[in-house]
């Protein structure tokens, strides 16, 4: 086997070994480890959680998880292998036992209501959050978020075909989301596709202006007498809402159009995009046009890692950040593209993070060490993204910035 052959099969390894765990979608809503929020590995569960009024006093509650995460036992040889599963919603928890049977999907799934008042959440104006956490009671782990309570009155809850909500505010890029919404009632949906633009090196000045783009109406209709409708999500943002008396959208739901593959990175040309932190622009250039990017992209690690051991686990290293970003820091773009996404790429999961209500401080290194590096992610008002940051640049990170993408090329970067 050649090596550059040899390399283009631990590429594919080193995604499907990034992932094999659980094919999960983005969850917005959900708080990490506490040391490290932004380290996916740091929970053995991971699930996704949908709360959606039913009526004034009541919530149905969505929650599916990946099974080959859990653990899964059985009483005798004879009885069949199962899960002993839990939620715990604002203290109430619903226990339930997941069989494993065959032909069953890799995602599991169930669904209940209960009512505000068991789960800590009364009626009230506005959108609020409770704690929520789920469980495996085998494998004695459990995985915490806030759980998103949605105003009672609010309307036009996204569903993807299947009649299951959609998680966050991703979908699939030509698929159909559905709603439901009063017999009668107008709406329109419009859409405007990101320009391809990665974020500026922290030591110059932000290129970012995405919140400048306005999307264009694509469609309007009137809600017949089923009481649902739907819409095809375009790649990019996509808006709904209902037109007002001033011809603007009152905007119900913001959903950005994504690769089918997303949050993973599997797609020869995405692997050759998201390298470009590291890359010179003329290995870029040189990858992007080979008339073999695969082969290209593989002398390219080769040439970072100094032998195939070494280009396998910068391999496995980077397009697992390139996936954290996409699962944490997506918003108008995908998560590599952003500023937390480029610093989490390059420098890796910091040592601290602290918040306050409008910045995130991640810190590498010692605190209070002049070999320290702060980063602080200001928190700022955009028109579609309500967790959009962005970084205060400065010069002082040239140097540091320097040496991360250095010690990349020569193949001196330790796993998180």
């Amino acid at each position: 086997m050649s090596r550059l052959v040899f390399i283009t099969t631990l590429i594919l390894i080193a995604m499907s070994m990034g992932t094999m765990g659980c094919q999960l979608r983005l969850n917005t809503s959900a708080t990490n480890s506490t040391q490290r929020p932004y380290d996916y590995e740091a929970n053995l569960l991971h699930a996704e959680s949908s709360l959606i009024p039913a009526g004034r006093d009541s919530l149905d509650v969505f929650v599916e998880w990946d099974r080959e995460e859990c653990l899964y036992l059985r009483d005798d040889p004879a009885s069949p292998f199962f899960a002993h599963l839990s939620m715990n919603i604002g203290g109430l928890e619903t226990s339930w036992l997941d069989t494993l049977e065959s032909g069953i999907e890799q995602s599991g799934r169930k669904t209940w209501r209960v009512d505000r008042l068991d789960i800590g959440a009364p009626w009230q104006e506005g959108a609020t959050t409770v704690k929520a956490s789920f469980i495996d009671h085998h494998r004695n782990s459990n995985y915490p978020w806030r759980a998103l309570i949605p105003a009672w009155e609010s309307i036009a809850h996204p569903y993807t075909s299947d009649g299951w909500p959609l998680f966050g505010r991703h979908a699939t890029s030509g698929d159909t989301v559905y709603f439901s919404a009063p017999i009668g009632s107008k709406w329109q949906h419009a859409s405007v596709e990101v320009p391809h633009r990665l974020p500026s090196p922290p030591f110059t000045r932000s290129n970012d202006q995405t919140d400048t783009l306005q999307p264009k109406i694509r469609s309007d209709w009137k809600i017949d007498d089923s009481g649902w409708s739907g819409y095809i999500i375009q790649p990019g943002i996509n808006v709904l809402g209902m037109p007002n008396s001033a011809g603007k959208i009152d905007v119900t739901q913001v959903i950005n159009g994504v690769d089918f593959d997303f949050p993973h990175v599997r797609d020869v040309r995405l692997l050759i995009a998201s390298s470009r932190y590291i890359s010179s622009r003329g290995e870029f250039q040189r990858m992007e046009e080979s008339s073999d990017p695969k082969a290209a992209l593989d002398a390219f690690w080769l040439n970072c890692g100094n032998n195939k051991e070494s280009a396998a686990e910068l391999i496995k290293i980077y397009y697992s950040r390139v996936e954290e970003a996409n699962r944490f820091f997506s918003g108008v773009v995908p998560g590599w593209k952003t500023d937390r996404g480029m610093v989490h790429i390059v420098f890796g999961i910091p040592d601290k993070i602290r918040r306050t209500n409008d910045s995130e401080w991640w810190l590498y290194g010692e605190e209070g060490s002049t070999n320290a590096i702060n980063m602080r992610f200001l928190r700022q008002e955009h028109p579609w993204d309500p967790s959009f940051y962005k970084l205060g640049r400065s010069i002082q990170y040239r140097i540091p910035w320097d040496r991360m993408v250095t010690n990349w090329r020569n193949g001196r970067i330790q796993p998180d």
